[in-house]
C-alpha cells in the first residue's frame, strides 16, 4: 500500500493507494505530531508527500503558508516529496489523460504545476509559483514580498479582506467574484500564453468550489487563438492522489 499525503497551509489530507484504488481518506488540521501518528498507523510500504512549499533538490527552501518552520518526519520507508501544486497537476494529467496541462490550486495560497509531455516541469526546482507573480501595489505577501497575486486572491487574503473564510462565503453563496477575481483570471491568462496548455485544471479547497462558468472570464484576457479547456476539479484529495501516483512511479525505478 502507498500512502499519499497532502500537507497544506490549513489542512492535511491522506489516503491509501493499492495501485488501482484509493481508500481510507482522512483529513485533519495541519499538525506535525498528528501527521507522524497517522503515518505510523498506516503501515504503508511507500509514501508520497505533497507539501505547500518551494522545493529544490528535495529540500524545502520556503513554505510561507505552512504553520511550522521545520519538517523532518524521519521516515523508515521509501518516500518522495513534491510541491503540492505539481502533484495536483500530475494527478490531473492522469485523470484527463492529457500530456500537456497546467494545474492551479487555490486554498490558503495559490500554486501552479506544469506538466509537459507527461512530466512535471520544475525549471531550476521551483517553477510555477503563480501565486507570487507581481501584480502591483504595496500589500505585503506572506512570503515576504509585496503586491503578489495571493495578496489579491487567495484563502488568506479573502479572510483578511472580507473577515470570513472562503468556505463560509461559498456556503452562503456570497463568494466574491469581484475585481480581485478578475486579477486572478488575468494571471491565469498570462500562464496560458506562456505554456499554451490543452487543459487548465483548477482545484483545491477554494478552486474546486469556484463556479466553472465564472472562469470563462479568463478567455476575455486571451487572444482568440488560445482556447484551452478550463476544468474545475471538485476533489479535495486530488493533491494526495498525485503524491501517491508519483510514489508508485518512483518505486518502479528502484
Amino acid at each position: 500500500m502507498i500512502l499519499g499525503i497532502d500537507i497544506g497551509g490549513s489542512f492535511t489530507d491522506m489516503l491509501l493507494f493499492d495501485g488501482k484504488r484509493f481508500t481510507a481518506h482522512k483529513t485533519f488540521p495541519t499538525n506535525i505530531e498528528i501527521l507522524k501518528n497517522e503515518i505510523e498507523r498506516s503501515e504503508a510500504k511507500a509514501i508520497g508527500i505533497a507539501i505547500a512549499a518551494w522545493l529544490r533538490e528535495g529540500k524545502i527552501l520556503h513554505a510561507p503558508n505552512l504553520p511550522f518552520k521545520e519538517f523532518d518526519l524521519k521516515l523508515n520507508v521509501p518516500y518522495i516529496m513534491e510541491n503540492d501544486a505539481n502533484c495536483f497537476a500530475y494527478a490531473a494529467s492522469k485523470i484527463f489523460n492529457e500530456k500537456n496541462l497546467i494545474g492551479i490550486t487555490i486554498g490558503t495560497g495559490i500554486g501552479m504545476g506544469i506538466v509537459i509531455e507527461e512530466k512535471i516541469y520544475h525549471g531550476n526546482g521551483i517553477a510555477g509559483e503563480l501565486g507570487h507573480i507581481v501584480i502591483g501595489g504595496d500589500e505585503p505577501c506572506v512570503c515576504g514580498g509585496k503586491g503578489h497575486l495571493e495578496c489579491y486572491f487567495s484563502g488568506w487574503s479573502i479572510r483578511k479582506r472580507y473577515g470570513r473564510e472562503a468556505k463560509e462565503l461559498f456556503e452562503k453563496n456570497e463568494f466574491p467574484y469581484d475585481e480581485n477575481f478578475d486579477v486572478f483570471c488575468k494571471a491565469v491568462a498570462n500562464a496560458i500564453l506562456l505554456f499554451d496548455p490543452s487543459i487548465v485544471a483548477i482545484g483545491g479547497r477554494i478552486g474546486g468550489r469556484i463556479d466553472e462558468k465564472k472562469l470563462s472570464r479568463i478567455y476575455d484576457f486571451l487572444p482568440s487563438q488560445f482556447k484551452p479547456k478550463i476544468k474545475v476539479v471538485k476533489d479535495d484529495y486530488m493533491v494526495a492522489k498525485g503524491a501517491a501516483y508519483l510514489a508508485m512511479e518512483s518505486l518502479k525505478n528502484i
